[in-house]
């Protein structure tokens, strides 16, 4: 008797996965399911291209691409017509909303990639890593040499776990990261000019790759790399937000309220736009907000200052209340 064709795989998993809804444990689940399924697995990676390509789904025409994968459908017999179509949905998805999440893991390594959603990531070693929007981590599928070495571009918040045999080593596009144990926000976006690494807890060595000079900051200490002097520039951490992006909660201590709607804008991804009859220069906010919604923190800031806010596109505009 044949054996059926893709009988294992959840294609409802897979849709998630690429829209950016899939959990941790059921992106493991269909790396298992794909892994005993080399054949489908094959066809996937055949129709969707080497994952290295993802950056660059934005800028595919999403009409040509449907074209090709009609062509290649028709070419193939009708037992296998499911499976196609299937794969040609999951692939639709992603390139119309621009969310590409990993989901193959060669025998070299593994890549996640986001873009308009955030993700929690364990690493082989019990590492955490939580991913900001637009980020990118690629890592091995074991840490087999003496480091445990990963690369990042974006934002993201690591909890390392501490193996004082392995040190665990960051490397971005403009700083390499070195620590044992320890928990610490990097942000270093493509194409800024200024990266920027902020530790929690432990200690954590950064080496700016064209400068001479390297810096060692303990928790509370913050270092930040700009290419355009080449230095590396180390305070303390001013604010307690550098990781409300990741946790949802914001303080606000005699804070100026430009700086709060920046805060806010950072933390939920949001673009805020203020009324030009709006006059905040000398406002301030004593607040805090605990894994609120947006709604509810703009209410309570908008209240607090006699302001209202409305949305129109992707923009939350700020007016004096009528």
């Amino acid at each position: 008797m044949m054996k059926k064709e893709n009988e294992n795989i959840s294609w409802e998993l897979l849709a998630k996965d690429v829209s950016g809804e899939l959990n941790h444990q059921e992106h493991l689940q269909l790396q298992k399911d794909l892994e005993t399924n080399p054949d489908i697995e094959k066809q996937v990676k055949k129709l969707w291209g080497d994952a290295h390509y993802a950056q660059a789904l934005n800028h595919i025409d999403t009409n040509n691409a449907w074209n090709s994968v009609k062509k290649e459908i028709h070419t193939k017999n009708t037992s296998r017509l499911k499976i196609y179509y299937s794969i040609a949905a999951v692939l639709l998805i992603a390139l119309a909303t621009s969310v590409f999440f990993t989901l193959f893991t060669n025998q070299q390594e593994t890549i996640i990639i986001t873009s308009q959603n955030t993700e929690q990531v364990t690493l082989p070693d019990g590492t955490i890593v939580d991913l900001n929007y637009g980020s990118q981590i690629s890592y091995p599928k074991n840490f087999n040499s003496d480091i445990r070495e990963v690369k990042l571009t974006g934002e993201a918040f690591f909890d390392v776990a501490r193996d004082e045999n392995k040190p665990f080593v960051i490397e971005t596009a403009q700083l390499k990261i070195e620590v044992l144990g320890t928990s610490f926000n990097v942000k270093a976006y493509k194409g800024a000019t200024d990266s920027e690494v902020i530790v929690s807890s432990g200690r954590v060595m950064v080496d700016a790759k064209l400068a001479d000079n390297n810096v060692v900051l303990e928790a509370g200490d913050a270092v930040k790399y700009s290419s355009l002097s080449n230095t590396l520039s180390t305070h303390k951490i001013h604010s307690p937000n550098y990781k409300a992006w990741k946790t949802k909660e914001i303080e606000f201590n005699n804070t100026q309220l430009s700086d709060v709607f920046t805060t806010i804008e950072k933390t939920y991804h949001i673009k805020i736009e203020l009324d030009s009859l709006v006059n905040i220069d000398n406002e301030k906010l004593n607040a805090t907000f605990s894994q609120y919604s947006l709604d509810h923190v703009l209410d309570a800031v908008c209240a607090t200052f006699n302001l209202q806010y409305s949305k129109k596109a992707d923009v939350y505009l700020i007016q004096t209340k009528q």
